[in-house]
């Protein structure tokens, strides 16, 4: 049984995730106000995804190969070194934590 599919799959469904959870920060800085569901359940695979879970992806994509995983492992290092921090200071800002 070949688990190559499965696991390309597998990856691109997290990598849609995680793009997923930067979406509503994202168009926040279009002052778009869109706040998808997110179930009290998926708070901690959230955080998890977040912090490390870009950074492990995009480094799976770039040992996968072509131009496509590529392109998408370099995003998803991005999103997760250069947007998590950025939110996270952005939203402590926002509520008076950092002064």
């Amino acid at each position: 049984m070949n688990r190559k599919p499965i696991l390309k799959s597998i990856v691109y469904f997290l990598c849609l995730y995680d793009i997923y959870l930067y979406l509503p920060d994202t168009l926040g800085l279009l002052n778009i106000d869109f706040y998808p569901p997110d179930p009290d359940i998926l708070t901690y695979i959230d955080a998890a995804m977040m912090l490390i879970g870009g950074v492990v992806l995009g480094i799976i994509l770039l040992r996968m190969g072509g131009k496509f995983n590529g392109f998408l492992g370099v995003l998803m290092i991005l999103m997760n070194v250069v947007l998590t921090p950025w939110f996270c200071l952005k939203h402590c800002h926002e509520i008076g934590a950092l002064r």
